[in-house]
């Protein structure tokens, strides 16, 4: 899940770290967390969420075929109800559990000739974990972002819908090619560790047996779309599913001379579904690096990612004799805050191994390169809403893949898009 400002496990987590001394970016500047409620269980229960609409313009190349033209503009809602419940042992020991409940389906559509009502407001869960925590420490267990997702650096996100990290994605048609910026790893269900802070400094750890979540750990019969998935005897999309998935960061945080400074390193690795006959799937080992300051209403920042991956880790590098192409992906930006207004930019590129199309086992595409730039700015109206505005523009670029389709390689290996937002949100 993105970890944008406002209206994710920020809201949530806001309400929890208060109780257990953990920071994460992105924290919700409302840290709105609902009226307070009695549990039967001795728990205090709060309930919190926000809702926001948005009037978006979105150009994108290649999502017009067969007689079938989509407009550019569009007006778009979601919501997010977050419950949370809190409790304090005796002996210090604090405890709780976060559930998150959407309704931001966004790729689910009505049946255009079926008459069907459109899905998109269907509710699902988001992230749902549980955490004790005390002198110790804290230790989460559920579907929930990795550590690195939680304690890292760098990714400038306080302005607008969160820059690179924000809300434009919803408004892309999912039958263009779809843009990898983001380092995102999921919401497999997982266990994380976050210690207490020594002299500014802190870590943590996850880890993850699969990219499953929800309560299902298995399939009532061998095929390739259970959890639990080892190998299979043909290369195909499942392929690519991480196993034993590890993350580790360590991190610090002080200031100087009345300047923050922030920085985290991390590993994240994970093996791969193996593929019995063909080629394999090389392991995922990434090393990650994030730092920012703040001064004087400033926010810059930065993070690179480096190694064996593909993008997203969703799709691991194909283990090929000669191809060393590896993931290499940056962001930079910076804000400024002034009263109630924040702006900000952010700039962004992911090299990776891309599509890796072979013809007689021999890749015969390029590099994937993906670029991408936001600028935006919000406006704090009052506690609990802002307006926000913002601009982001990005290119797909991959030699030998044609991306407008048909049979000539050559042609049309390069994709761009346009999303301008603006609109309300509110948090509760």
């Amino acid at each position: 899940m993105r970890k944008i400002l406002l209206g994710t496990t920020a809201v949530v987590g806001a309400v929890v770290m208060a109780s257990t001394g953990a920071m994460a970016q992105g924290a919700d500047p409302f840290r709105a967390a609902g009226p307070a409620m009695t549990s039967h269980r001795d728990l205090e229960v709060r309930l919190g969420g926000f809702f926001r609409f948005y009037y978006s313009n979105t150009n994108q190349d290649y999502i017009n075929a067969g007689g079938i033209n989509q407009g550019k503009s569009d007006f778009q809602e979601e919501t997010e109800i977050h419950v949370v419940a809190n409790g304090k042992a005796a002996n210090g020991l604090r405890y709780g559990v976060a559930v998150e409940i959407q309704n931001d389906s966004v790729r689910q559509t009505a049946g255009v000739n079926s008459g069907s009502s459109n899905t998109k407001t269907t509710l699902d869960l988001d992230e749902v974990w549980g955490y004790v925590a005390g002198s110790f420490g804290q230790l989460r267990f559920g579907d929930e972002d990795n550590v690195w997702g939680l304690m890292s650096v760098g990714q400038i996100s306080n302005f607008a819908t969160g820059g690179l990290d924000g809300d434009f994605y919803d408004s892309l048609a999912g039958n263009s090619p779809a843009l990898n910026m983001s380092s995102d790893a999921g919401d497999n269900t997982k266990i994380i560790y976050m210690s207490p802070q020594f002299a500014g400094f802190d870590f943590g750890a996850s880890f993850a047996f699969n990219t499953g979540e929800g309560p299902l750990s298995g399939c009532t019969s061998g095929n390739t779309s259970c959890d639990r998935l080892a190998s299979v005897e043909t290369l195909g999309a499942t392929t690519a599913r991480r196993r034993n998935e590890v993350v580790a960061i360590a991190r610090y945080r002080g200031s100087f001379a009345g300047v923050g400074l922030g920085a985290t390193a991390a590993y994240i690795g994970a093996d791969a579904v193996k593929n019995v006959n063909g080629a394999g799937v090389d392991r995922i080992n990434v090393g990650a690096f994030g730092l920012q300051l703040s001064a004087y209403g400033f926010l810059v920042g930065g993070q690179y990612l480096f190694g064996d991956a593909n993008t997203n880790f969703a799709t691991p590098r194909l283990n090929i004799a000669g191809d060393s192409r590896e993931y290499n992906s940056f962001n930079v930006g910076a804000s400024y805050t002034l009263g109630q207004i924040t702006v900000g930019g952010h700039y962004g590129e992911t090299r990776s191994a891309g599509a890796q199309a072979l013809v007689g086992g021999v890749p015969v595409t390029g590099d994937r390169k993906d670029k991408a730039w936001n600028v935006g700015g919000t406006y704090r109206i009052a506690p609990g809403i802002e307006y926000i505005a913002e601009y982001t523009s990005y290119t797909i670029e991959e030699p030998g893949v044609n991306f407008a389709g048909g049979t000539n390689r050559a042609l049309n290996n390069s994709v761009d898009g346009q999303v301008f937002l603006t609109g309300f949100r509110f948090a509760f």
